[in-house]
Parts: structure tokens; sequence; C-alpha cells
């Protein structure tokens, strides 16, 4: 018996519009805690919170549908590797918008202590938010449009985003003790740092596993 595909392809372009306002709301959200890291605003982590719990949901009404469509068309093994990128892919979203959530809440402490924040920490985190969103878009066009992943783009925002890490990291080791409010905010911008780069690295990650779906043959983007 032939695989039953009626609908499929309406269910998985359905899917493809949901994951699209997905990342746009985590693009948003993480747009909204760096700028209030560099503005010293705690006021963002409210909305972050709220977000995090929404995106609990979303979650689980994407995986609920995925898991629908494997059950009632019985998908070829490119369509199987297809739907596991996006069940990847929901789960990439949340746990980005959970570091944004995160960053939010960094933003909040350090704003309790702090009164300015050095140019040479605040520079390299811009650096890294926007190779992110680069990241983001490209991997919105692969999974939302069936696109190759750009896999010289991938790499070059990738080494990028670690090479703007790595000058963030060592500006914090020359700092003042007492610059950022002591010891507690600097603490605060280690984890708003490594919460970038660990996002980053989560796309980059999923962009790999996209080009798998496709090809079936493993990529090295990191």
């Amino acid at each position: 018996m032939p695989p039953i595909r009626t609908g499929l392809d309406e269910r998985i372009k359905s899917v493809q519009q949901e994951l699209k306002g997905y990342f746009q709301e985590a693009k948003h959200l993480y747009k909204e805690a760096i700028n209030a890291f560099t503005k010293l605003d705690s006021e963002v982590y409210i909305e972050a919170k709220e977000a995090r719990a929404k995106a609990r949901e979303v979650n689980w009404d994407l995986t609920n549908d995925l898991l629908l469509i494997l059950a009632l068309n019985q998908p070829l093994m490119q369509d199987l590797r297809i739907i596991a990128t996006y069940l990847r892919a929901v789960d990439t979203v949340e746990r980005i918008i959970r570091h944004a959530r995160d960053i939010a809440r960094s933003d909040r402490s350090i704003d309790e202590n702090a009164d300015h924040l050095p140019e040479e920490i605040v520079k390299p985190v811009l650096e890294m938010h926007g190779y992110l969103n680069d990241l983001m878009e490209i991997t919105v066009v692969c999974l939302t449009e069936g696109k190759e992943v750009p896999a010289d783009e991938v790499r070059k925002a990738w080494k990028s985003t670690k090479d703007a890490h790595a000058k963030a990291i060592a500006a914090l080791s020359t700092l003042q003790s007492d610059t950022m409010g002591g010891k507690a905010s600097r603490l605060e911008v280690v984890n708003i740092v490594n919460r970038v780069d660990r996002s980053a690295y989560n796309i980059v990650r999923l962009n790999g596993m996209w080009h798998h779906a496709l090809n079936n043959e493993n990529i090295i983007l990191d």
C-alpha cells in the first residue's frame, strides 16, 4: 500500500507558517532583552516572563501538529527527516526564548547594581546579537521555504559570533572589580554573553540538521 499523503503538503505549509511566526516572536523578545541590557532597563523582564509562558504553549501546539502529521500521513523517509527537524526547531526556538528571558532577568539584576556599562562590553554583545539575528534569518528562510543551507554564510556568522564572544570575555577579565556594580553584576554580564553564544550555537546545529533532512548527509558548520 503506498503512503497516505493526502493533506500532507498543506499540513506542512501550515506548520511552516506557524514556525515562522514563532521565530519572529523569539527575534522580537531577544531584541528587547538586548536593548534593555544596553540601556540598563529592567522592565522588559515582565514581558520576557510572559513570552516564555506563551512559548511553552506554542511549543506544545506545534509539537502536537507535527505528531498528528506522523499519525495521519505515513510520511516518506525525507518527510520524516524534515518533520524531525521541525520538531527540533520548535524546541530550539523555545530554548532561545528562554535564553532571552534569562537575559532579561540578568538585565534586572544589573540595573539594580550598575550605573553604566563600558563600551568594551556593550559593543561585542551587540555584535553577537547581530550575528544571531543573521543566523535566525537564514534558518527561517531554509525551514519555511525548503531552501538549502548556505553553509559558508552560517560558518561565517558562527565564527563572527565566537570572535565577539571572545572579545566580551577578554574585556570582562580586564575591567576593575567594582565596574558595573561589582562581582554580582559582572556574573550577570557573563551569563548574558554566554546565553547569546549558546543561542547562536543551537541555531547552527539546527541548520546542520536541516541540511541532513534535505540531503541525507552530515555537514560540519561549527
